[in-house]
Formats: C-alpha cells, sequence, structure tokens
C-alpha cells in the first residue's frame, strides 16, 4: 500500500521534448527532456467516437477547481477507422480552445478492445491516478475535483467507481430499472460504499479512477476476457480487472460525489441487444467466478456451480414455460443467463485452447511480433507511414487517356534510414486487424494531398489504390470514398482501386457490391496478383473490373514456357491487363508480344514520394 502523503507528491518524469500532446506549459530541461509532474490522467478510451469524444473533452475542458492538482488527457484511438485521429489532433491545435496547462495527448492502440487500450493508455500515464471515460461519459462539472478530494480521504481505495445516470435516447422497457446496472448505470445513493469481495459487486471501467501502482501491479498486462464486441461472446473484462486490483488487498469503492452521464442510444435499450448482452455476462461468469479461488479448488468448485445453474435453469422453464421469444423481456434476459452461465465452463475451456494455439502459432510464426506491434503503434502514433507511387508504364500500342500510377506505402521512423517495405509489417498489421485502418489513411492522406496539388499535374496521372481484406468486408467504406473524393476535387475515373484476386475468391458477395458501389461512383477497379487458376478465373469473369493484374509469381513462371497461357488469356477476351514484375528487357518483350497493355516493375520505374510529386 501507499500512503495518501506518497500518493500525492507531485510525479516528475522525464520524457523527450514534443512527445504527445502540447506540452510547452512545462520546463524544458537543457538536455531537451520535459519534467512533468502529474496527479491525475484522464483516460478516453475509443472506438470509432469521432462524433462523440470531442463532447467529453468539451466538459473535461470546462472542469471546475482543476486548478489545485496536475492533470493530463489521453484519447486512446482502439484501430478506430474514422476521423477519430483528425478530430482529436485538431483539438490539440486548435488556438484558445484545449487550456494549455493540460497535456492532450492521442495514442493508437492497435490490438483490438477494450482491454488493451485501457492497459496501453496506463502504461503511457504520467499521473498517479487513473480517471477512465467512455467516449459516451459526460463527466460533471466537478468530476476531477471530487475524484481527486475522495483519493486522498481514502488512501487504501485502489478503485473508486462514480455514480453514473443514464442518459437514453426513446423510451424504457418494462422493468429496465432491474437491469440497468448492465448498462453501466450506478446510482447507489448519496453515501460512500465500500465494495465486498465475497459479493464480486464491483463498478464498471465507465467513470471508474484507480491508482496507477495498484493496476500495473495486480492486473495482468492481457486479460483473459478481452472483450472485442458482442461478436466474441465476452463482457465483464472491466470486472475482471478490478477483481484484481480486490484480489491484491486494495479497496474499492463507490463515489457518489463523482457524477457522470452515460449517454445510451435508442438501440442499446432493444430486446435483441440486451439479450445479447445478458449471453456475454453469462458465457463470463464461470472465469468472473473462479478468480479469488486457488487453482487446486477450482476443478471441485466448477461441478456445484455447474449443478446449481442447471437446477435454477429448469426452475425458469417450469415456472415461465414459453419460448425465449414470448417471454417478457425481464424474463428473456434471465432465461439467457442463466443458459449462457451453464455453458460458461465449456464456452470457456473452448477459448483458452484456441487462445494457447493461436498464440503458439503467432509466437511461431512471428516471434518478435510484440516489436513489430509497437513499430506499428508508433507509426500511427507519430505519422510515420509515407505515400510512394510508382508510374505503370503503356507498353501497348494504344495511348491511354491518363498516365497509371499506383499508390505505395512505406514505413518511414527516422530520416535519412531505409524505408521498411510493406511485405515487412503488412503480415503483423494482418494480424492485429490494423491493415482497415491503415487503408483509410492512405485514401484520406491521398485525396489531401491531391486536393492541395497543382491541378495540372494531377490532372495527368489515374491512381490506383489497393485495399486490404478487411476493407472489402467494410460496408461503410464506399460512403468514406465518396465523402473523400467529392472534397478532394479529383474526377473519380482518375482513381482506381485494386482487389486482391484471393479476396475476390474469399468474398465474391462483398467484392461484388463493392465493384458495382465504386462503379456507381465512376472510379475504376482492377483484380490484383491473378493467377489462372479454375477458381480464380470462374470468379473475375462474373465481376465488372477495368483492369486485370497479372501476379508477379505466375508471370514469371510463364516467362519461361514463352507466355502462352498469356496468350490464351488474351484471345479469351480478358483486356486492361497489367503485368507485374516486370525487371527485364527480354520480360518486357515477352508482355508485349503477348498483348498486355500495360508493365510494372522497380527496374521500369522506381517509387517516388508521393507529396513531391503532387504537389
Amino acid at each position: 500500500m501507499v500512503s495518501s502523503e506518497k500518493l500525492f507528491q507531485p510525479h516528475s518524469l522525464q520524457m523527450p521534448a514534443g512527445h504527445g500532446g502540447p506540452l510547452s506549459e512545462v520546463g524544458v530541461a537543457m538536455d531537451g527532456t520535459v519534467d512533468i509532474a502529474v496527479d491525475i490522467t484522464v483516460v478516453i478510451p475509443t472506438y470509432n467516437g469521432a462524433g462523440r469524444v470531442v463532447q467529453v473533452l468539451d466538459k473535461l475542458r470546462s472542469q471546475r477547481n482543476a486548478l489545485g492538482f496536475t492533470w493530463e488527457v489521453i484519447v486512446c484511438d482502439n484501430n478506430s477507422t474514422d476521423e477519430t485521429e483528425r478530430v482529436v489532433r485538431d483539438c490539440q491545435t486548435r488556438l484558445g480552445w484545449w487550456p494549455s496547462q493540460v497535456p492532450l495527448h492521442y495514442r493508437f492502440a492497435a490490438e483490438q478492445g477494450a482491454a488493451h487500450a485501457r492497459q496501453y493508455a496506463v502504461e503511457s500515464a504520467h499521473g498517479q491516478l487513473i480517471a477512465f471515460l467512455d467516449d459516451d461519459n459526460i463527466p460533471s462539472p466537478d468530476w476531477l475535483e471530487s475524484a481527486y478530494r475522495f483519493a486522498k480521504q481514502y488512501p487504501r481505495a485502489g478503485a473508486f467507481g462514480s455514480q453514473i445516470h443514464g442518459d437514453i435516447e426513446g423510451p424504457l422497457p418494462d422493468g429496465f430499472d432491474r437491469i440497468k446496472c448492465f448498462l453501466a448505470i450506478i446510482e447507489r445513493g448519496d453515501a460512500p460504499h465500500l465494495y465486498q469481495p465475497k459479493t464480486k459487486i464491483l463498478p464498471p471501467a465507465a467513470g471508474l479512477v484507480v491508482l496507477r501502482e495498484a493496476w500495473l501491479d495486480q492486473v495482468p498486462k492481457r486479460l483473459f476476457l478481452n472483450n472485442k464486441g458482442k461478436d466474441a461472446g465476452l463482457a465483464s473484462e472491466d470486472l475482471e480487472a478490478l477483481l484484481h486490483i480486490q484480489k491484491g488487498g486494495w479497496e474499492v469503492w463507490y463515489n457518489p460525489e463523482m457524477v457522470v452521464h452515460h449517454q445510451i442510444p435508442n438501440s442499446r435499450v432493444q430486446r435483441d441487444y440486451l439479450v445479447a448482452l445478458f449471453r456475454c455476462v453469462g458465457l463470463s461468469r464461470s472465469y468472473i467466478r473462479m478468480l479469488g479461488i486457488s487453482d487446486w479448488q477450482r476443478p471441485l468448485r466448477i461441478p456445484p456451480y455447474v449443478v446449481n445453474d442447471f437446477r435454477r435453469l429448469v426452475m425458469h422453464y417450469v415456472t415461465k414455460p414459453k419460448l425465449q421469444k414470448d417471454l417478457p423481456l425481464l424474463e428473456a434476459c434471465k432465461r439467457e443467463h442463466l443458459t449462457s452461465s451453464l455453458a460458461s465452463p465449456l464456452f470457456l475451456l473452448k477459448k483458452t485452447v484456441h487462445d494457447r494455439v493461436q498464440g503458439w502459432q503467432a509466437a511461431r510464426r512471428w516471434p518478435d511480433r510484440e516489436q513489430w506491434l509497437g513499430t506499428l503503434t508508433e507509426a500511427f502514433e507519430n505519422r510515420q507511414f509515407q505515400l510512394f507511387q510508382q508510374v505503370v508504364l503503356a507498353v501497348g500500342e494504344a495511348t491511354p487517356q491518363f498516365e497509371q500510377r499506383e499508390l505505395l506505402v512505406r514505413l518511414v521512423r527516422d530520416e535519412g534510414q531505409l524505408p521498411i517495405m510493406p511485405d515487412q509489417f503488412f503480415p503483423i498489421a494482418r494480424h492485429y486487424g490494423v491493415l482497415a485502418t491503415l487503408d483509410r489513411w492512405i485514401i484520406r492522406q491521398f485525396f489531401a494531398l491531391v486536393s492541395s496539388a497543382d491541378q495540372t499535374t494531377v490532372g495527368q496521372a489515374n491512381y490506383a489504390i489497393n485495399l486490404s481484406f478487411d476493407s472489402v468486408k467494410d460496408r461503410r467504406l464506399l460512403a468514406f470514398i465518396a465523402s473523400q473524393l467529392e472534397d478532394s476535387g479529383l474526377l473519380p475515373e482518375q482513381v482506381c482501386f485494386e482487389i486482391a484476386a484471393e479476396t475476390a475468391v474469399a468474398l465474391p458477395e462483398a467484392s461484388r457490391e463493392l465493384i458495382y458501389g465504386l462503379h456507381a461512383l465512376r472510379c475504376g477497379v482492377t483484380i490484383d496478383d491473378f493467377s489462372p487458376t479454375q477458381s480464380s478465373t470462374r470468379v473475375v469473369k462474373q465481376l465488372p473490373i477495368d483492369y486485370l493484374k497479372l501476379s508477379r509469381e505466375w508471370l514469371w513462371r510463364q516467362h519461361s514456357s514463352s507466355f502462352d497461357s498469356l496468350n490464351m488469356l488474351s484471345s479469351a477476351g480478358l483486356t486492361g491487363t497489367i503485368a507485374k514484375g516486370v525487371e527485364t528487357p527480354e520480360m518486357l518483350q515477352s508482355v508485349q508480344r503477348a498483348g498486355i497493355l500495360y508493365a510494372q516493375g522497380y527496374q521500369l520505374s522506381k517509387p517516388q514520394p508521393l507529396a513531391g510529386a503532387v504537389s
């Protein structure tokens, strides 16, 4: 434990100047480091919260009586695909909007899941206290002051939660008061309340304040209940973290003076959402029950729990003999919770086996994956990605209207060093689900550069942009492209999106829907890395594409057999073909003889930074 004197002694850290948000208000030493003394770090984990996070920041910048202690804010972007980064950076730099004495940091948590975002933010924080707010939590004007005062009054508190009121859109279902705590609405009266370990009832992460030392000492870096949304079938990762803190001997309290208003859309009080929520809570229940029990006792405890859950579920069917869909909402939620609790041990055993196998496979395939994850995180936070372009040469007889260029991305960590090539970081980015975010960054950055460029230069080129597997699945991508295209001033005919043949085969319906949508915008479509196998040829023939880009590996194999397959491909009526990997004069001549219209290769055209070419 720590004393209140230690807790509220200013915490002085050394860090590089310019790191994170605006720090001009603190002292800069001769060696370029910055001295920071922080009592409270407010952490806002967010996923696609661009439309919500500004309101939270606005309430924070208006906090009353917040001058008696030092504090900072971290917005932890959990791999968002919307405008979250731009919104936060705009708040950092908007003159006179954010208080200059409070650092505002943008952080990027690449690994999806609220637990990962919170853990990374805690590790990045400088404060003795960590105050969590979700992007739909609106704090009262004295929320921070109340947190600071409570921590001084209760020095043995490792964590304490807020009084949370629900601002709910639309009408409430009957009996909602009995289940509102599952939506992080906590109203336990006006007196402080100590949560007892035996009850396993604890506050949610929304509006929670924790002692950073308690979190780092007691909470595992990777929680078992990593909640990646309701589709993962899990919940209660915040409860898991607090149980670890409580197990470590810290007290957990309810502080009624810290008031938060939880904004809840109408969709979250609908039957389908609430039943799914209770299913996730039930499936997580076995693990929560086992926390705090010795390892040797756990096998002995599971059978009685299973018997009791089975008995309660049978009694529910006896007393409420209706089908699930015919039950009132509260009874439907209760039955779902009982059913899921009964299934929880087997469900979590399956998850344990899956996680271990997946972890073993990932460790074997990428032994340095943690280092690469850190590299990707740093790249998003510090804007280390850079766009390049490569000219695709016209080698056919026809003269194209536009010069063809393909956009390429590189990771440039330090000026003067060679860029990191995509084949080095794409596999790990795909593993952590970051490629869709990177795709949107490329599209956003491209259109931003084009909109500010000399239009006489831009007007001479057609730009090809690659889309990942995850982007093709994203139904929101088309609207995003349309908005970026509208603001850029670029002709839609000058933009072509590339979909890998492997993706088109794996996602035929999604690919077809996206291609028709892109054509409706008047953009072109290319199938990339095409090898004429039976399955890929069948799928591609059903798609209305503009260009077909032949796989480099397949092309090199055909080169040794005089391109007989290419001749057959050409005679089959496939036009608008592009040959990748053309690196020798002999191969270029073979490609021309085969009737290929375009050729692409590093020996034909070296990639150049995009900014210099269009500005």
